[in-house]
């Protein structure tokens, strides 16, 4: 049964199923090697920020969750940051997900909605983007119906590299 089209926010006890759907969305579109110390670090800085110690100035962020403890939906991951060549602070969205037994559901609507309402009530602009591939298509046609599109995303693989063919050949 699909849970009610609402977000929350993540608690501690939606670490783990946070990783699962983290690891669902990238076997959809990853593009580079795991690092899970890496992910387990910036989702325990969201999930726990009092724990982060006064005067750290690392990554700060939000997730949103669709779904009861233990059975999420839908996951939204938003943290702050700064584009290289500015001091001025930006939201980036690290992922949207609806996990693919709840896809026909409202969620990802209401998950893109609450990216834009953080927006909103923090006062920074929302950047947000797809790493596409063949899985991903519908993903990108909701975007650009629900935000405006300012640019593109190229990647280009060396000889060797373990990006997909089948990225590769949707990128055109």
């Amino acid at each position: 049964m699909t849970a009610p089209s609402v977000v929350r926010i993540a608690r501690p006890e939606d670490h783990l199923e946070i990783w699962r759907l983290f690891l669902q969305g990238y076997s959809e579109n990853g593009i580079s090697s795991l690092a899970p110390e890496k992910v387990n670090w910036l989702i325990n800085r969201c999930l726990n920020p009092d724990l982060i110690p006064l005067g750290d100035t690392g990554s700060r962020g939000v997730i949103g969750v669709i779904g009861p403890v233990g059975a999420l939906e839908g996951v939204v991951f938003v943290t702050i940051g700064m584009h290289w060549y500015s001091y001025d602070k930006i939201l980036q969205e690290s992922i949207v997900l609806v996990d693919v037994e709840h896809r026909k559901s409202n969620h990802a609507h209401v998950l893109i909605q609450w990216m834009k309402d953080q927006s909103e009530i923090t006062g920074l602009p929302l950047m947000a983007g797809i790493v596409s591939n063949h899985k991903t298509e519908a993903k990108c046609r909701l975007y650009r119906r629900m935000l405006p599109k300012i640019g593109e995303v190229y990647y280009y693989g060396p000889k060797g590299s373990n990006m997909p063919i089948a990225l590769a050949a949707s990128s055109s």
